[in-house]
């Protein structure tokens, strides 16, 4: 692939973005996250990015006849974004001659979650190519893909041109997988997988939303273990009316395509 052309985020409009992701779609977390929706409704956002994992931890199958799916397809008919957020969310094994900054990734940042840390091309593709079939099998149209964690190699981003795929993220910067172009776009997101990381969190988000309050577009990631903490999740939004106040909710894909990406 050819260098990526990136932008500070610059819009047609004067208009700052907010993108509210949810992460980890599942039968078993999407209940919590529509009655999230609902108060997210409530606040003016009525239209989300869900980033949905077809297979989760390799036990968990999103089928055409489950509630989840059809929620799902509701959602997406009314306008909201539909990803493919990996195939299990899972690290199997590890690999022979890990170097010590992937170990870090691979069970400290991520708790084995990086799906797509050093693959093999061959089963990386085939593991997108199968979550892909799963969501169109249940009906949802994916506009694109986002690896667990963000952690993809950039170096295989032809494989989701080929699949088709829209739009991707890293960390820092949204993607136009088709276009080849690049937009910076910070992400805030926690940490709720143990105490003494919520604890850093409810410190970290609103530190997050003053270091990023003048990026054109900022995402924010909510995770499952999120709602699951009620202090956490009025942090969130208490910190989403905030945003909202200097920007407007978009969707990943309704964004991408207002500028163009």
């Amino acid at each position: 692939m050819r260098p990526e052309k990136k932008n500070d985020g610059g819009m047609e409009s004067s208009h700052k973005v907010l993108i509210v992701s949810f992460h980890d779609v599942t039968p078993l977390t999407y209940k919590a996250y529509a009655v999230f929706a609902e108060s997210l409704a409530a606040m003016g956002i009525l239209s989300l990015t869900w980033l949905v994992v077809p297979l989760w931890h390799g036990r968990v199958l999103l089928t055409p006849q489950s509630p989840c799916a059809h929620w799902l397809r509701t959602r997406q008919a009314h306008g909201d974004t539909m990803i493919l957020h990996g195939l299990t969310h899972r690290k199997t094994g590890r690999p022979l001659g890990e170097s010590f900054k992937n170990f870090i990734i691979r069970r400290v940042y991520t708790a084995r979650e990086s799906e797509f840390l050093h693959l093999r091309e061959d089963i990386l593709r085939r593991k997108i190519r199968l979550g892909k079939a799963i969501l169109e099998g249940a009906g949802i149209g994916p506009t694109g893909f986002i690896a667990p964690g963000w952690i993809f190699p950039p170096d295989r981003h032809g494989i989701l041109k080929e699949m088709g795929f829209l739009l991707t993220e890293t960390y820092g910067h949204i993607h136009g997988v088709q276009t080849n172009r690049s937009v910076r776009a910070p992400v805030i997101t926690a940490s709720s997988r143990t105490m003494w990381r919520t604890l850093l969190s409810r410190a970290v988000v609103p530190a997050l939303g003053r270091l990023y309050g003048d990026a054109a577009v900022v995402r924010v990631a909510i995770h499952p273990a999120d709602l699951e903490d009620p202090a956490m999740r009025r942090l969130w939004l208490g910190f989403i009316e905030k945003l909202l106040r200097r920007r407007e909710p978009r969707t990943l894909s309704s964004w991408a395509a207002s500028v163009g990406l």
